[in-house]
């Protein structure tokens, strides 16, 4: 039997990239996990730093999920620790706050405030109340809601879903992007089709480089334990997408900005605030807040904030050492995706396969994979093709590059 440094199991729930990078930050440092996911494609499952189960879907059967979770909690010898990786779960363990916390202990904001974050179109209604500046948004719900629209709408916009995880059981993406008034109806229709809702955000002027994010724990007394703060180098897709390659860096104005907007909301726990420098005014308009953790989290830990090991000494009750230093100028990529926001840009002649390969300079984490537990990246069949095809790919093709 393995010998572990802490009695009280963590359970990671989520076992994409997120919930991953969260296991391997507790496990290398001798905590218990147990990671939990509907999906058994997802790369967590092979993981040596947990105990992989498949468990319920937390959306289409909750109250399976919440049977599953009690059966094993009453295994256990003392709480387990809930940490959720993902959207979908988040909204779960808050729906089932009180069962759950017969067997575990967690941190999540209160459920008002939750719902509000949950949900993108309260979500910006609780930043402006808040006093953040938010880039123009609109929520319409009919088709006559689009023509009332119509003519206040500066191309091109956004549009975004109210509820992220409900979006990704029926469309393959993040949102769209649209630069007509017939492309917008058009999206509308599709997404009216499969009964969800989606707003329409005006595009904030500036590059992926203007991008920035704040992630942060606070305690149950309201104590700030952990921040974190990086900027996006690329995204893809390039405008509404996911960070192929990002940088941590140390901006105290989206501090200040993030903090005094979690304390008026009265947050707790984990989160992720974007934010984004307008170009034309200077100011950092708000973008979105999550209530988890997030993609790079093994990032921070290689600056020096574990906020997956933040949260769970709090929660077993250890008064953790606040961790608010970073190291600055440190990268992570994902390489596999930055290739293709590299091979957007090459195209249009804005990014040089030189530079391109530059950018790269101080990085120090990888999506997914890692030297000392391998074996999820190469059982993703996808990613490890792709990864092998990558060499030959750019060896048949670099003629076509520029290397200025």
């Amino acid at each position: 039997m393995a010998h572990f440094k802490y009695k009280n199991v963590a359970f990671v729930l989520s076992l994409f990239d997120t919930g991953l990078a969260a296991i391997r930050n507790l496990g290398r440092l001798g905590v218990p996990v147990i990671g939990i996911d509907s999906n058994p494609q997802m790369p967590g499952f092979k993981s040596k730093y947990c105990v992989a189960k498949l468990c319920p879907d937390p959306v289409r059967q909750p109250e399976e999920l919440l049977r599953f979770l009690l059966s094993e909690g009453q295994k256990l010898d003392c709480p387990g620790i809930l940490l959720p990786a993902s959207d979908a779960f988040v909204f779960f363990i808050s729906r089932c706050r009180e069962p759950l916390k017969t067997y575990f202990n967690f941190i999540l904001p209160h459920s008002d405030v939750l719902e509000k974050i949950i949900d993108k179109h309260q979500q910006y209604e609780l930043a402006k109340e808040s006093g953040l500046m938010c880039p123009n948004v609109f929520f319409p719900a009919t088709p006559k809601d689009l023509d009332n629209i119509k003519n206040r709408i500066i191309y091109p916009v956004f549009i975004k879903p109210y509820y992220t995880y409900l979006w990704r059981y029926y469309l393959p993406n993040k949102g769209f992007k649209v630069d007509s008034y017939q492309e917008l109806v058009e999206r509308f229709r599709t997404i009216w089709d499969t009964g969800l809702q989606a707003m329409v955000q005006s595009v904030i002027p500036g590059p992926s480089t203007n991008n920035f994010e704040m992630s942060s724990y606070i305690c149950t007394t309201g104590k700030v334990l952990a921040i974190f703060t990086v900027r996006k180098v690329r995204q893809y897709p390039p405008d509404l997408g996911t960070a192929t390659l990002v940088e941590s860096v140390h901006f105290p104005e989206l501090v200040n900005l993030g903090l005094r907007f979690l304390h008026n909301i009265h947050y707790r726990g984990v989160s992720n605030l974007e934010f984004k420098l307008d170009e034309q005014d200077g100011q950092l308009k708000f973008i979105e807040i999550n209530a988890r953790l997030w993609l790079q989290n093994d990032h921070a830990t290689a600056c020096g904030v574990n906020i997956p090991l933040m949260a769970y000494l709090d929660l077993i009750g250890q008064d953790p050492i606040p961790q608010l230093e970073f190291t600055e100028g440190n990268k992570w990529i994902d390489i596999i995706s930055d290739f293709q926001s590299f091979w957007y840009f090459s195209r249009r002649g804005d990014l040089h396969f030189k530079n391109w390969l530059a950018t790269w300079h101080g990085t120090k984490t990888f999506a997914i994979f890692t030297w000392d537990d391998p074996v999820p990246a190469l059982h993703s069949i996808e990613y490890g093709l792709k990864f092998l095809r990558l060499p030959l790919y750019l060896f048949r093709h670099q003629r076509n590059y520029k290397y200025g």
